[in-house]
């Protein structure tokens, strides 16, 4: 072979691995395209299965004007609607007695004679019970005297404590205008206008804001005595939510059961914000929540999980996307909570040994049947990073993992079924932001947690919130707490 023919064979060569570099590289971009495709058919079917309130834990604000039908979990049972029988019923009650008494006589005794001397009795009682809005000016004296006794000294009367200046406002009307604005969630303009409409009070809208501020300097003690109570109950609910604080984003959390409610406001949602309210830390016993990761941090616990959540997500893995593991396990957990209902009626306190190991053997066989139906994905070559298992496969290993969590309330009866104790309580902040759009100032943020701390709690007491209200504003609040405890 000549110069020239070996020059000729070393440019086919390279020519040959040239296009062999760049068939390997239309190899790479083909699969990695595949892939995308792939990424993208799946959103594509995520999207069209589209998840809601009904079927997930979104809120049922993001429903928007495409609210899911409602649909009962419930089962039929024929029973006819409204009371059962044995049920207490309610009705209007009267609270005391009648404060005026009139008589009807008939039209034709109006103007006779014999009127109160004939005979007459009282055919039919029927009560009206009505208020009279009127707003009263007490005037206190503070009278001076000359006492005859002590060579005619002169003594001087004292004013009530609670009378501290010339013009003031009373505690009644204090404790009306603050539970209005953080129970009743009104605005401060309109809680103005009611007080100067219907009453006939000139009070301003920074004189309102005064009487909040004053509530909650005089709940903080008695909030500071429920973050004590609440971290040694036996039962433990904790829930987070996002509020608007100034524009940004915060989150109040919450932990509370069914006598005690504590909230707190924090920059964070997660472990930092749990460890610095200093509650979850070092709590012994049972913690209810749903599956925030952070909450699993705390393993000096133990766990409940709320089933409510999962059953939304196995309604939607059952309509949405098809699968049959899904609608059993969903029919097994209600199950499982009637008869628990249907033993503790007859004083039940646990289920018999062989009645619980039956279900978790069904619980076990539904998670193997759900992994029969939907293999893992294998990886795609030429792509980095583990492949996508999808929504089924990662609800799948939440009930292969924390069976024990999910479970806990038929082995432990004292762990309820959801977590609805802390979701019922957090609600009212959602209705305040509504209301109000979000808190201006952090420290008035603050001041709202600590106060619905107390009226929450002395709500689950029995109390009612403006007697709650009127009581701290007096400056019983720790001491209306300790009677609790």
């Amino acid at each position: 072979i000549n110069a020239q023919q070996r020059m000729q064979i070393e440019q086919l060569n390279a020519l040959l691995a040239h296009q062999e570099a760049l068939l390997q590289a239309q190899i790479e971009q083909n699969q990695a395209l595949t892939a995308k495709i792939d990424e993208l058919l799946q959103r594509i079917d995520e999207l069209s299965h589209k998840k809601n309130s009904r079927n997930s834990s979104a809120p049922p604000s993001s429903d928007g004007y495409a609210k899911p039908a409602p649909k009962s979990q419930r089962k039929i049972t024929g029973a006819k609607p409204g009371g059962q029988a044995g049920h207490k019923g309610s009705s209007m009650k009267l609270m005391k007695e009648p404060d005026e008494v009139k008589e009807h006589y008939p039209e034709t005794c109006s103007r006779c004679a014999n009127r109160g001397i004939c005979y007459a009795c009282i055919g039919e009682r029927r009560y009206e019970t009505d208020i009279i809005v009127e707003s009263r000016l007490i005037e206190h004296r503070q009278m001076v005297c000359c006492c005859p006794k002590r060579e005619n000294q002169i003594v001087t009367g004292e004013f009530p404590k609670n009378i501290t200046g010339t013009k003031q406002y009373g505690s009644n009307l204090k404790a009306l205008g603050a539970a209005l604005s953080t129970v009743g969630m009104v605005s401060i303009d309109r809680i103005h206008q009611l007080l100067t409409g219907v009453f006939q009070v000139s009070v301003s809208t920074g004189t309102i804001q005064n009487w909040i501020s004053q509530l909650a300097g005089a709940t903080a003690t008695a909030t500071e005595e429920i973050r004590k109570k609440v971290s040694e109950r036996l039962v433990l609910h904790c829930d987070e939510t996002g509020l608007r604080v100034n524009g940004s984003l915060k989150w109040m959390h919450c932990v509370c059961d069914g006598d005690w409610s504590y909230f707190a406001l924090h920059d964070k949602r997660g472990t930092k914000a749990m460890d610095e309210i200093a509650i979850l830390p070092e709590y012994r016993n049972i913690m209810v929540h749903d599956f925030w990761k952070s909450y699993f941090k705390y393993d000096k616990a133990t766990h409940g999980i709320c089933n409510a959540h999962l059953l939304r997500e196995l309604i939607y893995a059952d309509e949405q996307l098809k699968q049959s593991w899904a609608k059993s396990m969903h029919d097994l957990l209600l199950e499982i909570l009637h008869q628990q209902q249907v033993l503790k009626e007859q004083g039940e306190t646990c289920f018999p040994e062989e009645v619980l190991r039956s279900f978790q053997e069904r619980y076990d066989a539904l998670v193997r049947q759900g992994f029969c139906e939907n293999v893992l994905p294998e990886k795609p070559k030429g792509k980095r990073g583990r492949p996508g298992k999808g929504k089924v496969i990662c609800l799948l290993e939440r009930f292969r993992d924390y069976k024990g969590d999910i479970l806990r309330f038929a082995t432990d009866w004292r762990v309820p079924f959801t977590n609805n104790e802390a979701e019922r309580s957090i609600r009212f902040s959602k209705v305040k932001q509504k209301v109000s759009g979000c808190f201006r100032t952090e420290e008035g943020a603050k001041s709202y947690m600590q106060i619905m701390s107390f009226v929450s709690t002395a709500r689950k007491h029995g109390v009612d919130y403006f007697e709650a209200v009127r009581t701290a504003l007096t400056g019983n609040a720790l001491t209306l707490v300790n009677q609790w405890a």
